[in-house]
């Protein structure tokens, strides 16, 4: 082979080298796996109620969906308005959420507990899944 012919085969063998790596990578950032949404573990409504010594039964009621939340008590109080999960924290039980609630423009943080799948903790009191 001469100068020539080596100097073009070298070419061609760089060059194809140079897009099998360039092709690789873009194939890499391409068709990597989907993105998995997390799971929201807090879909549906929370109840947690009982009846005071004095007689004065008390319920509170969260129902969260799709980012979403509602909340009810006994009384006139109620609240509404958006959540997202902010931190899961090492224990894989608690949950850090940050609530934005409409009535009230106001956002706040609260610390959730999973018990077990029908059973959380919020602000230390007990709910279960309806």
């Amino acid at each position: 082979m001469t100068k020539k012919q080596l100097s073009l085969l070298g070419s061609i063998v760089l060059a194809a080298a140079l897009l099998g790596v360039g092709g690789f990578v873009l194939f890499q950032k391409t068709s990597s796996p989907a993105v998995q949404e997390m799971k929201d573990e807090f879909t549906g409504t929370w109840r947690a109620d009982a009846v005071t010594k004095d007689g004065y039964a008390w319920f509170v009621e969260y129902s969260f969906k799709n980012g979403t939340y509602d909340m009810k008590t006994e009384s006139a109080f109620k609240d509404n308005g958006t959540y997202q999960i902010i931190k899961r924290f090492e224990d894989n039980v608690s949950v850090q959420m940050q609530k934005t609630s409409i009535p009230y423009n106001k956002t706040y943080d609260i610390y959730i507990s999973i018990i077990d799948e029908k059973t959380i903790m919020i602000d230390g009191m007990k709910l279960y899944k309806k």
